[in-house]
């Protein structure tokens, strides 16, 4: 019998550009029965095909744009809508002001003055012409760009440590130019801090670490090294962040290690750090990664800006995953707006 959990799980991590036959046996090497696996697989299709076939603007070539996209980034996604929108998320995106937990959208552009940068401080811009969100529960507020576009819920949004989650219609996972762009959302997390797009690997991941049962994702993130300001940079070089050989891990069989050392992997092979540059609470980086799913290999880059945050949460985030390079201003918007952080 399918659970439900199973099939967020798959589809959030379709929507990730994982390979279907890397998430089977995932999955089954962690104690999902194989029937159950096929038999979500099996549902998620018709969906899909339902989805699709209510389209009455789906492009004839798409199929040839999907196949070009899997050679060139070397992710599989499914096709909800006739435009595109590739996400798969537990709660359906829907506008912000319609939503009771995510909050309103707030009109006004921020008052913040502008101040000279620092000479440590290049990324910062003028926030002047940007626009404010404010949490309707009081808090937190931030700043972004009007280009970023409309809100609306984010993946995992409130679920686990995703204290809230917001996707911009502009910026955050879509098609652009036949080009695929994954992640883009402002997440703010607490308690152990996990990082977006496998930014640091799989374990590093909320949403790829479903996968475990919870007992074994316990042991895992209790032996994975805490991320901070201070060593974020050097975590951030590393394929391999868990230690097999521990006690915790013996009982294990040889089958689930590799299960793990290979979510450790997940778009985190061969890092290159391009840039990571740490001005007081806050990281920006940009690496380049080879991911790799199934018989698809691609190189791609992985960059965005965190924020050290004290309790009651632990980071402010926006992680991005995209074939080309980002641009020094777009990096610097990215920083900006997890700066803007209050």
């Amino acid at each position: 019998m399918t659970n439900q959990q199973m099939i967020d799980y798959i589809k959030q991590q379709l929507q990730q550009g994982v390979n279907n036959e890397v998430i089977k046996t995932s999955l089954i090497a962690n104690g999902w029965q194989s029937a159950d696996v096929e038999e979500a697989f099996k549902l998620i299709t018709t969906q899909s095909q339902l989805s699709q076939s209510d389209s009455a603007q789906q492009p004839k070539s798409f199929n040839k744009i999907i196949l070009l996209v899997i050679i060139v980034i070397g992710v599989l996604v499914i096709i909800r809508g006739a435009i595109g929108y590739f996400v798969f998320i537990r709660n359906s995106p829907t506008p912000l002001t319609t939503q009771k937990t995510p909050g309103q959208i707030s009109t006004q552009t921020t008052t913040q003055e502008q101040t000279t940068p620092k000479p440590t401080e290049k990324l910062e811009v003028s926030l002047n012409s940007w626009m404010k969100y404010t949490d309707p529960q009081n808090r937190f507020s931030f700043s972004y760009p009007p280009a970023f576009g409309t809100l609306s819920q984010g993946t995992n949004n409130g679920f686990g440590d995703r204290v809230a989650v917001i996707r911009f219609s502009e910026f955050s996972s879509r098609m652009q130019n036949e080009k695929i762009v994954l992640g883009g959302e402002v997440a703010l997390t607490k308690d152990f801090i996990l990082i977006d797009i496998q930014a640091l690997g799989g374990l590093y991941d909320s949403i790829t670490l479903e996968a475990f049962p919870d007992t074994l994702r316990n042991n895992i993130i209790s032996n994975l090294p805490e991320l901070t300001a201070t060593n974020f940079c050097e975590e951030l070089t590393k394929e391999q962040h868990v230690d097999l050989s521990k006690s915790v891990f013996a009982s294990l069989s040889q089958q689930q290690k590799d299960a793990i050392i290979s979510m450790d992997k997940t778009r985190n092979i061969d890092p290159k750090i391009i840039r990571c540059d740490v001005v007081g609470d806050t990281v920006t980086f940009h690496k380049e990664v080879t991911a790799e799913f199934g018989k698809f290999k691609s190189r791609q880059n992985i960059y965005g800006a965190i924020r050290f945050l004290t309790s009651p949460f632990s980071s402010f985030q926006i992680i991005r995953a995209t074939v080309e390079t980002p641009t020094q201003e777009m990096l610097s918007n990215i920083t900006s707006v997890v700066k803007s952080f209050k």
